[in-house]
């Protein structure tokens, strides 16, 4: 007579055999604990039987001792357990209730008896509920374990079985019903030579470590009377063996997680028991067979995540009419629309997982769908139409819709409120466009909605507050816009809310009414008025991040926030002092950069022994800090207080109790010793000194610290002495503005980016001791005192994008080997005393943009391969040097060029009549001002740094180069007439034809130019008349024609009487104002003004002159006042208008000083 007892494994019931029913409730076992453990694992698809097959009374001729009517345990058996437990390498605490003084095994933990013979028939002796795995490493286990022929049930899971062949003690249990060595170290091996129990219906090796990838033993397969086999996540490798096609009563099989790469083998599909087969994650290849077609039975199947899978043709999958859980994620699902078939013709089918399976949306749909439907996953594919309006007939049923990262778009339907049943709905990472349909408010059992990352629009609904079964709101990215509604403070259950980077107004509510909440996110929106005081009563709250608004005033107290672990308020407009945070006990982040704090009053922060992350940079925090400041900071890793004004004050032995691995201090009073405090750091990677007023040497013990470093700034402080060491690891190193002396450090071996500038040092480049292969991408040396000629190893930096050699005083020829640096972008040798023609190796350099060699000693022609080979310069300055010879023409190739200087040389002959081909003077607007330079080993960004006569006078430009489209060809021996193709070039602000042997006639199209500035076309033979298109030049500031041949009268508009006379000097023929010569066509009387009498002006005269002086005050004075108020109270206004003032602050020290010289040269 055979009876069967229940599986129950994720939802799905499994039967297990029993033989004789008879005495099928006769087994007892030590404690009811036991059993609580062995049913412990219930819902997960390795658990164990919700209830344990029976033991099968026997006779037995061993003495057996009575209790009442329930038999003792068989002394041998009593014997042979206490042999395995000696065999327990350390005692557990499963084995203490394991007593050689208590004669009844049976009351032991972990053993079961037959009540009616005494034979032990199970063994728990898993190590789920404990924290330490029982280590069986004994050889006497396995002999012990043979004397309980009785035993049905074997538990070794969680456990280390080393020294320990398996086969040796499980053949010889041929009673075994299940054997469950799940998560468990097997340092022994199964052997297919020996015969296991054909009785096994339930083997588990779920989790297990065979000591590296070893195939599926074959022997599984003669185990016919098999019902569950879970192998997964054991690196089981090769392939399926055949003999799995014995195992006819197998129901579950989970072979998932492991390494077989090999086809799914089609005898799978003869295995018609089978109602539960996990396929996934093992690495198989293929096309999926269709004979699992055949497993008519089957319920639950996945094959997600075998990467090289091919679906083929999915008709077989209509077979399955039992089936509810499908899971083909990762596999290329053909054709790409028959996903929607699934649904229509699976009856049963609950659960449908289909992501990254490259689905497209259906071109049409019609039919019924599966009324059981309830989770639909159709996430990361290429859905790119709108949301599909059959999705709401799934009402009934459907709680789960995951459609995120797709394209779909549109908008959202208004239906879709109708699907009342949905508990999980994500639609995040698509292009939906429009408004939130007010209907979500139907959504009243919905507990999960995403909706990031989209294009949608409008106001946050108002009905959101009926959806009170919320917990996770998610409506970041966006272009959502209004206040954020009261409504939403009543969803009682919410505990995520997250409306970053969208454009809402207006305050906060009080999200202190969501007693649940657990995360805030409202960054990047446009949020005004103050922080609710509130806050700080919030029990439950973890993270808080309001950064990136316009939020204001001063903070409130976080006394008691004992919950919270990351504040983030920067980059908002609060003042005052900062807050208190006494009680904040689990504050690990806590960001309030970027505000207008002043005071650091409070020494709360140094009582925050959690806190790793603190940063308070650029603020106007005027300061002392004191050790208390810091005093329990234990957890510190990354401290930023940069920008500010505080004063570290320190005593000279204080060692602080963190040790941090970012420290940023820049802007902040240090010194003028070197801060002792620091030298206790052993673990920094990070460390910015630079601008905080130490003026010393760098102690001895600073080596320390720094072979941890990655990056070290001490930029612009009067640190002197020698830098003699740098270690090997350092990535970053900037010492720049500074007093250092002596020979220029070795390059350390990972260095990428090193700024030694305006300092002392000197000797020659060959200090630099450099290795093959460096990674250095920056390299800034200039404004030192270093000499010689440059050496020829610059094959070793071929990953340099930035070299600046300028303002030094090498000499020498420039080394062929620089064409080397293929990745140069930036070349400055400017202000030395390099001499020779520029080497043709440069020509390989084509990623160069910006090419300074000015003022050196450069000679021959200009080559025409500049203009050939590199095509994305956008500036080329030659000035200074003694090139010869006429310009190439090819360097009209230029497109990119934004500014040229080839002043103050020997450059003959005429202008080539190409030069209207630089586009990038052509077009209005600017270049880009900050370049960005990427490389395998580094990414940096910099600004351009050119010397540029302009206006008269020499300037130094950095971030405002990009505004700067001129051209500088004075000082040289061109000749011909007026470049006319100059006069195309309609973004030109500068032009200086100066100092040449130009001649003829300024021609009219010179009145083109509308955005020139600077005009110098002096010491030429220009002859004729001034043109009168001139006068139109309005942004014209600086202009001078002087020491030419110009004749006729100057223009008499308003632009040009604006220049003075030194403007027109030398120039015999020029008449009219403003030089002094009268032109002969004036008649003097025409210059004389009448005379009043001192009794034309009446009385009425004088009052309305009265009246308009008033006027003009009041009106001036009130438009004042308002422009001054508004820039106080709107700080988006406030900001674009310092922008603006920053942007022009170069051009306007430009104009203040050409009017200065202007008044000097009249004096």
């Amino acid at each position: 007579m055979q009876a069967t007892s229940s599986l129950i494994v994720t939802g799905y019931q499994f039967e297990l055999e029993d033989r004789d029913t008879a005495e099928h409730s006769h087994t007892r076992s030590g404690t009811n604990e036991t059993n609580e453990e062995a049913q412990s694992d219930q819902s997960t698809p390795q658990s164990t039987p919700q209830s344990t097959p029976q033991s099968v009374p026997r006779s037995s001729s061993e003495s057996l001792s009575r209790d009442g009517n329930t038999m003792r345990c068989i002394e041998r058996e009593r014997k042979a357990l206490l042999v395995f437990k000696q065999g327990v390498a350390h005692e557990h605490v499963l084995f203490h209730t394991w007593k050689k003084e208590e004669q009844d095994c049976c009351k032991w933990k972990g053993v079961g008896c037959d009540n009616h013979t005494g034979h032990v028939t199970h063994l728990y002796l898993s190590s789920r509920n404990s924290p330490f795995p029982i280590n069986l490493t004994g050889v006497t286990i396995g002999h012990s374990l043979v004397e309980l022929a009785y035993l049905k049930y074997l538990d070794l899971s969680m456990s280390i079985l080393s020294g320990l062949t398996i086969a040796e003690f499980i053949g010889s249990l041929t009673e075994l019903v299940h054997l469950d060595l799940s998560v468990s170290h097997v340092k022994g091996s199964f052997s297919d030579q020996i015969g296991y129990p054909s009785t096994l219906q339930y083997l588990s090796l779920r989790d297990s470590d065979f000591n590296g990838s070893v195939p599926i033993p074959k022997f599984i397969g003669s185990l016919n009377n098999l019902r569950y086999l879970d192998l997964s996540s054991s690196c089981f490798t090769g392939v399926i063996p055949h003999e799995f096609e014995n195992l006819s009563k197998l129901q579950y099989l989970n072979i998932s997680f492991n390494i077989f790469n090999c086809p799914i083998p089609k005898h799978i599909g003869s295995l018609n028991s089978l109602r539960f087969l996990d396929l996934s994650n093992s690495g198989f290849t293929g096309v999926i067979p269709h004979e699992l077609g055949n497993l008519s039975e089957l319920q639950y199947l996945d094959l997600a995540n075998n990467g090289q899978t091919d679906g083929g043709n999915f008709g077989w999958l209509f077979n399955l009419s039992s089936l509810t859980y499908l899971d083909l994620s990762t596999i290329n699902v053909a054709p790409s629309s028959i996903w929607v078939s699934f649904i229509q013709r699976i009856p049963s089918i609950s659960v449908m997982r289909l992501s990254q399976c490259n689905l497209l949306a259906p071109s049409s749909t019609s039919g019924n769908f599966s009324s059981s439907i309830s989770t639909l996953h159709l996430q990361q594919n290429h859905l790119n139409s709108s949301i599909f309006d059959w999705l709401p007939q799934l009402s009934s049923s459907l709680e789960v819709l995951d459609l995120h990262d797709n394209v779909l778009k549109g908008r959202i339907p208004e239906s879709f409120g109708h699907m009342t049943s949905l508990t999980y709905l994500n639609l995040g990472h698509n292009l939906l466009n429009g408004p939130i349909p007010n209907t979500f408010g139907l959504m009243t059992a919905l507990s999960y909605l995403d909706l990031n990352a989209n294009q949608l629009n409008g106001a946050i609904p108002n009905t959101f507050a009926l959806m009170k079964a919320l917990t996770y709101l998610d409506l970041s990215a966006n272009h959502l816009n209004g206040e954020i509604p009261d409504s939403i403070c009543n969803l009682s259950s919410l505990k995520v809310v997250h409306f970053s980077f969208n454009n809402l107004t207006g305050s906060l509510p009080d999200f202190t009414l969501l007693p649940s909440l657990e995360e805030l996110l409202v960054n990047f929106n446009q949020l005004d008025g103050f922080l609710p005081t509130v806050f700080k009563h919030h029990s439950n709250l973890k993270v808080l991040d309001l950064s990136n608004n316009y939020l204001r005033g001063s903070l409130p107290d976080f006394t008691g926030s004992s919950s919270l672990e990351s504040l983030y308020l920067d980059n908002n407009e609060f003042s005052g002092s900062l807050p208190d945070f006494t009680g904040c006990s689990s504050l690990q982040v806590l960001y309030l950069g970027k505000n207008q704090f002043t005071e650091w009053e409070t020494q709360s922060t140094g009582l925050l022994s959690s806190l790793v992350d603190l940063d308070l940079s650029m603020n106007s925090i005027h300061s002392t800090i004191s050790e208390a400041h810091l005093s329990n900071l234990s957890s510190l890793k990354y401290m930023h207080t940069s920008y500010n004004s505080l004063a570290f004050e320190f005593s000279s032995k204080w060692l602080p109790p963190f040790q941090v691995q970012r420290l940023s201090l820049a802007s902040c009073k240090l010194g003028p010793k070197f801060p002792n405090w620091i030298r206790n750091q052993r673990y920094i990677e990070y460390l910015d000194m630079s601008n905080s007023q130490i003026s010393d040497t760098i102690p001895f013990w600073f080596w320390n610290i720094s072979r941890s470093l990655s990056l070290l700034n001490l930029s612009y402080n009067e640190i002197r002495g020698k830098f003699s060491y740098i270690h090997v690891r350092i990535r970053e190193i900037d010492l720049s503005s500074n007093y250092f002396d002596g020979p220029l450090p070795p390059i350390p071996e990972d260095c990428v980016e090193i700024h030694l500038s305006k300092n002392n040092f000197s000797g020659t480049l060959l200090s630099l001791r450099v290795v093959e292969n460096l990674p250095l991408s920056y390299l800034d040396i200039s404004h030192n005192q270093l000499f010689g000629v440059l050496p020829d190893y610059w094959m070793h930096f071929q990953g340099l994008g930035f070299l600046n050699l300028g303002y030094n005083n090498f000499s020498g020829r420039i080394p062929t080997s620089i064409g080397h640096l293929v990745s140069l972008q930036t070349l400055i040798l400017r202000h030395n005393a390099l001499y020779g023609e520029l080497p043709v190796s440069l020509r390989n350099c084509r990623s160069l943009g910006f090419v300074d060699f000015g003022f050196n000693r450069l000679s021959g022609k200009v080559p025409s391969w500049i203009g050939e080979d590199l095509m994305r310069l956008y500036a080329l300055i030659l000035s200074s040097n003694r090139f010869y010879g006429s310009l190439p023409n090819e360097i009209c190739h230029l497109s990119n060029l934004h500014f040229l200087d080839l002043s103050i040389n020997k450059i003959s002959g005429k202008v080539p009549p190409c030069f209207g081909n630089f586009t990038s003077m052509i077009n209005n607007g600017y270049e880009v001002s900050e370049h960005i330079y990427s490389s395998e080993a580094n990414s940096y960004s910099y600004f351009d740094d050119a010397l540029a006569r302009w206006k008269g006078q020499e300037f130094q430009y950095g971030r405002t180069f990009a505004y700067l489209k001129m051209i500088d060809l004075s000082i040289n021996e061109l000749n011909g007439e007026f470049p006319l193709s100059i006069t195309r070039l309609l973004g030109l602000n500068g032009l200086n034809l100066s100092g040449n042997r130009f001649h003829g006639e300024v021609p009219p199209e010179i009145g083109q130019l509308q955005e020139l500035e600077s005009l110098d076309l002096s010491t030429n033979n220009f002859s004729g008349e001034i043109p009168t298109s001139m006068d139109g030049l309005h942004f014209l500031e600086f202009l001078d024609l002087s020491d030419n041949n110009f004749s006729g009268r100057i223009p008499s508009g308003a632009q040009l009487r604006t220049f003075d006379n030194f403007t027109y000097e030398g120039n015999v023929g020029l008449c009219g104002e403003p030089v002094t010569n009268t032109c002969p066509e004036d008649d003097p009387a025409d210059h004389v003004l009448p005379s009043s009498g001192p009794h034309e002006v009446d009385g009425d005269d004088n009052e309305y002159e009265r009246w308009l002086y008033i006027s003009v005050v009041l009106g001036f004075s009130t438009s004042f006042w308002s422009f001054i108020g508004t820039l106080i109270l709107n700080r988006r206004w406030r900001h674009a208008y310092f922008l603006l003032l920053d942007s022009f602050k170069e051009r306007v020290h430009v104009v203040m000083a050409v009017h200065v010289a202007r008044l000097q040269r009249k004096a």
